[in-house]
């Protein structure tokens, strides 16, 4: 009941769900089906690419008027693939073809990156080779010098491999050459892109909180490349209209006016870098009653006042 509170639920998929103690593995696939009705009350985007980044992959099922446009960026891609519009009542129409599509998702039949982070990533392939018939070469090298390859050699019961100490925002090219003396088996090529050392806002902290203002912090973004400014967006939760602030580098609060009293607020700070890229984290907040509103307090019992 209440707000449909999709990018919540997404984040918390991913620090839940998808999480080791949860029962997820390195290198296994995973994917996440999410069925909506419509528009989120919070922003879908940063928590979806989040999954995407650990190698999640997306399905979505529109049952009601859904974006077009934001539900197919959503989706893994192909979006044709990994999108369906579908009635309610004809959700059995799509079935075997959604069971399709996710059993064939949970079975990579090739090399494949996932977990990319600024500095590494994780590579899984299907097997190729058993423990006893051979063992795999595995060659990751600068796409722009191809001479500065890093080479690891693998058992033949092998599926998997992470990767670490890379450069963010750059491009590497993997190979991985299957050796054997029983059979021929064609190695498998890879290009992987590190994520840029952008790092977004965290623990957004409210404070001063007055019935028509309050003020917003953040921890601001770090790491090899620095924000060029911050945007805050904040609305009604109810109403779904939000207004922005920009925030300057450099900074990392402001105060919001001209807020309605006793009002629920969801407030989203963004960071902007210079690669067009962008990082958010979103907060609820609550504007208390105005002190007018607030009916006048009893005494207390035993109270001294006035002798009748």
């Amino acid at each position: 009941m209440g707000d449909t509170n999709t990018g919540l639920a997404l984040a918390h998929a991913k620090e839940q769900l998808f999480a080791e103690a949860a029962g997820a593995r390195p290198g296994v696939p995973k994917v996440l089906v999410w069925v909506t009705d419509g528009g989120s009350s919070d922003p879908v985007g940063p928590p979806m690419q989040e999954l995407k980044d650990l190698g999640v992959t997306i399905f979505i099922v529109s049952t009601g008027r859904g974006n077009l446009l934001e539900l197919s960026a959503a989706a893994s891609a192909p979006a044709e693939k990994h999108l369906h519009f579908v009635d309610v009542d004809d959700l059995h129409i799509i079935a075997q073809e959604l069971r399709g599509s996710i059993l064939d998702a949970m079975q990579p039949q090739q090399l494949h990156a996932s977990e990319v982070t600024p500095s590494g990533f994780r590579l899984a392939w299907p097997p190729l080779l058993t423990a006893d018939s051979g063992y795999y070469v595995l060659e990751v090298a600068l796409s722009a010098e191809p001479g500065t390859a890093r080479r690891e050699q693998l058992p033949g019961n092998a599926t998997g491999w992470a990767w670490a100490g890379l450069e963010p925002d750059t491009d590497y090219d993997v190979a991985l050459v299957p050796e054997s003396n029983l059979r021929l088996v064609r190695p498998q090529r890879l290009r992987v892109r590190t994520l840029p050392g952008e790092a977004g806002p965290e623990r957004i902290v409210i404070s001063h909180a007055r019935p028509r203002s309050l003020r917003v912090s953040w921890a601001p973004a770090l790491g090899p490349a620095a924000a060029l400014g911050y945007h805050v967006q904040f609305g009604p939760l109810r109403s779904g209209a939000a207004q922005r602030v920009d925030v300057p580098a450099g900074r990392n609060s402001t105060t919001l006016q001209g807020l309605a009293p006793g009002t629920a607020y969801l407030v989203t700070v963004t960071a902007a870098f210079r690669s067009g890229r962008e990082r958010a984290m979103s907060a609820k907040a609550c504007t208390p009653v105005s002190e007018r509103s607030r009916a006048p307090r009893p005494p207390p019992p035993g109270a001294g006042g006035p002798e009748p």
